[in-house]
C-alpha cells in the first residue's frame, strides 16, 4: 500500500551460500547428484532459537528447498530426480558466532562414476551478515528514489528466501542473481545491460579479436596546500 520496495527474508551468509554456489556448478557439468548432508554447528542467539524444532523447521525448508529450485528435477530426473538431502543444526554454546557449516555431497560423473565433495565452511556469523545489511540499506534506499515499489528481485542475490512475483519461481542460482543485480544497477544508471557473450569483442568476418584500447593515464588530482606541508 505504501509502495516501498521490499526483496525477501533470511540472508544467504553460510551453507546456502556454498549450495547455491556449487549446486550450479553440478547443473553446468551435468553432474549427477545422489546425496547432499549438511549440518550446522553454531552457538549464538540465532543457534538457540533454531534448538526450537518449530523454528528450525521453517530454516530447513528455506535450505532445501534452493536445491530443487537450481537442479530442475522435473526436467533432469536421471540426474537429480531421487537424491538424498538432509540438514541438521547443532545449537553448541562454547562456539559462540563462529559458525561450521559441513557438507558432504555425493555425486556421479561419467559412466555413473560416485564420486564426493566434502566442504568445511568456518566462518563468523555476524561478520557475513553486516556487509548485507549495509548493502541492502543502501541498494533499498536507491530503489525507493529511483520510483521502484514492491518486490525487487534483483535483490534476491542476498537471500534464502527471496520474494518474486507469484506466478514465478524464486531464483536461487547465485551466478544468474549476481546477474540479474548488476544488470539493474546499470539500467538504473543508463547503461547496457550485460549479456557476456564475448560477440562484442570479436570481429565476425575474421574470428579474431579488435584491439584493445591503449589505456589512458588517470588524471592528475591537483595537490591541496595541506598535503604539501
Amino acid at each position: 500500500m505504501t509502495g516501498s520496495p521490499i526483496c525477501g527474508k533470511d540472508f544467504k551468509t553460510g551453507q546456502t551460500l556454498m549450495k547455491t554456489t556449487l549446486a550450479p556448478m553440478f547443473k553446468a557439468r551435468m553432474l549427477a547428484l545422489t546425496g547432499w548432508y549438511s549440518t550446522n554447528i553454531l552457538g549464538n542467539r540465532d543457534g538457540e532459537v533454531l534448538d526450537d524444532p518449530g523454528s528450525f523447521k521453517t530454516k530447513e525448508k528455506s535450505k532445501m528447498s534452493v536445491l530443487d529450485t537450481i537442479l530442475e528435477p522435473e526436467l533432469y530426473p536421471d540426474l537429480y530426480g531421487k537424491y538424498h538431502h538432509k540438514v541438521r543444526i547443532d545449537y553448541y554454546p562454547p562456539r559462540g558466532d563462529a559458525k561450521e557449516g559441513w557438507d558432504n555431497i555425493d555425486i556421479r560423473g561419467w559412466l555413473d562414476m560416485p564420486m564426493q565433495i566434502k566442504v568445511n565452511f568456518l566462518c563468523r556469523d555476524s561478520i557475513l551478515a553486516a556487509p548485507i545489511c549495509l548493502d541492502l540499506v543502501l541498494f533499498l534506499d536507491l530503489a525507493k528514489r529511483a520510483g521502484l515499489k514492491g518486490i525487487q528481485e534483483w535483490l534476491s542475490f542476498y537471500f534464502k528466501s527471496p520474494q518474486c512475483r507469484e506466478d514465478l519461481k524464486p531464483e536461487h542460482d547465485i551466478f544468474i542473481q549476481h546477474l540479474k543485480l548488476k544488470n539493474t544497477l546499470r539500467i538504473l544508471m543508463g547503461e547496457e545491460v550485460l549479456d557476456h557473450s564475448g560477440l562484442d569483442y570479436y570481429d565476425q568476418a575474421k574470428g579474431a579479436t579488435n584491439p584493445a584500447p591503449v589505456p589512458k593515464p588517470a588524471p592528475k588530482k591537483a595537490t591541496l596546500a595541506h598535503e604539501r606541508l
